[in-house]
């Protein structure tokens, strides 16, 4: 008997998650006339008319309800882009007031969604865009770091009332003490680079790809205690240039052989679900900046892209999770051995942290068949494959 443990929960050739950058408690008034528009809304107004959270329920995630969603959170006064603003930035801490913290901790409660760490502030202002510098790569060193992260994390667990289990850096910047920091932190997960490098609506300069190639795509670990990295390997305006063409023969060219385009960009998100790679789609909650530029990637932009990523992804073998869920897993994964016992007997080597959770296992066994588990329970197991809790003691296979 042989039996492996699935590399992804419930078999799935991929993971799916939607990560949505700088869900804050702020707002950018862009054209200054002092009531929110659509799209300048990056929190501040909650779930309320003309909020990009609103948006992204009403807009994006009704018709994909099967979507979770990562919000990776400036947990205080986020700054702006630059010194002197060309439109006014309203921003507070997450825990300003009762409301602030209900409306996050509401989201963070809701089954759908999670909120990550993403820095205070996300750093400090330049005098111009290209002069701003990203929050981990203005530490001076990794006592300052983790000063900042120590505050950070008090005002999260304020807000929410939970300490937060991962995070992203702002602008996927780092120096060479930041890895320590996050690990010594005690984060569970981090996003450490955009894998993608500077494509499609990735206008940040400082989005540096990851430098190991070989695991560009995939889940690996970092730091003393393993913290699990996830990649970030797809831009939410992956399809921008066909729905946002232009008057240009190769705009027209688009637009004339529709079909043809969109299953060609498409098959980046192919090449990652043949192998079976990590499905991480990147997002701003908002196009607005201080500064009067439009942020890129975001859910406004992006929307009709985004609703035909998912679509492409219906019907697909995907698991559709949160960051948390993907290291919970990764983590049961690596940390729970199967001991063959007898010829149909096994048993599921654990530690009791991940006792209950449930593993996907492979079977060389095709047929269908039971599985009785040591609490007596019987499990079906389908094309050789079942999700099992982990329990202690001896499992079963029962082929009738």
């Amino acid at each position: 008997m042989r039996i492996e443990r699935s590399k992804w929960y419930n078999h799935a050739d991929s993971p799916v998650l939607l990560m949505i950058d700088d869900l804050a408690n702020a707002w950018v008034d862009t054209n200054g006339d002092g009531t929110v528009d659509w799209g300048e809304d990056w929190g501040f107004f909650k779930d309320g008319d003309r909020s990009s959270f609103r948006f992204l329920k009403e807009r994006i995630l009704r018709d994909h309800p099967e979507v979770k969603v990562t919000f990776f959170v400036p947990v205080g006064k986020r700054v702006g882009i630059v010194r002197r603003p060309v439109c006014p930035m309203h921003s507070k801490p997450i825990h300003a007031d009762e409301e602030s913290k209900a409306f996050f901790r509401s989201v963070h409660q809701d089954g759908r969604f999670e909120l990550a760490y993403h820095g205070t502030t996300h750093g400090v202002a330049g005098e111009k865009a290209g002069d701003f510098v990203q929050e981990w790569a203005s530490f001076a060193n990794l006592e300052e770091a983790l000063s900042r992260i120590g505050e950070g994390v008090g005002i999260f667990d304020d807000a929410i009332g939970t300490r937060p289990r991962g995070g992203k850096y702002c602008g996927y910047t780092s120096n060479e003490f930041s890895d320590e920091s996050i690990d010594e932190a005690g984060f569970e997960w981090w996003c450490r680079y955009w894998n993608r490098g500077k494509t499609d609506g990735s206008d940040d300069p400082a989005c540096g790809p990851d430098p190991d190639p070989l695991t560009n795509y995939d889940v690996k670990r970092f730091g003393k205690r393993g913290v699990i990295d996830i990649p970030s390997t797809v831009s939410g305006a992956l399809l921008n240039g066909l729905y946002h063409a232009g008057g240009s023969p190769k705009d027209i060219a688009k637009r004339l052989f529709k079909k043809t385009f969109i299953r060609w960009k498409l098959r980046e998100i192919d090449e990652l679900l043949e192998r079976r790679l990590v499905i991480s789609v990147q997002e701003h909650i908002a196009p607005s900046r201080d500064d009067g530029k439009r942020q890129s990637p975001n859910i406004f932009d992006d929307r009709e892209s985004l609703l035909r990523i998912f679509e492409h992804l219906k019907g697909k073998k995907v698991w559709h999770c949160t960051c948390s869920e993907l290291a919970d897993y990764v983590n049961l994964r690596d940390h729970v051995s199967v001991e063959i016992c007898g010829e149909r007997e096994f048993e599921l080597k654990h530690e009791e942290k991940h006792r209950g959770r449930l593993l996907s296992l492979r079977f060389d066994e095709q047929k269908p068949f039971r599985i009785l588990l040591p609490d007596g329970r019987n499990v079906m197991a389908e094309n050789g494959e079942a999700n099992l809790p982990v329990l202690e003691g001896r499992y079963a296979l029962r082929i009738d």
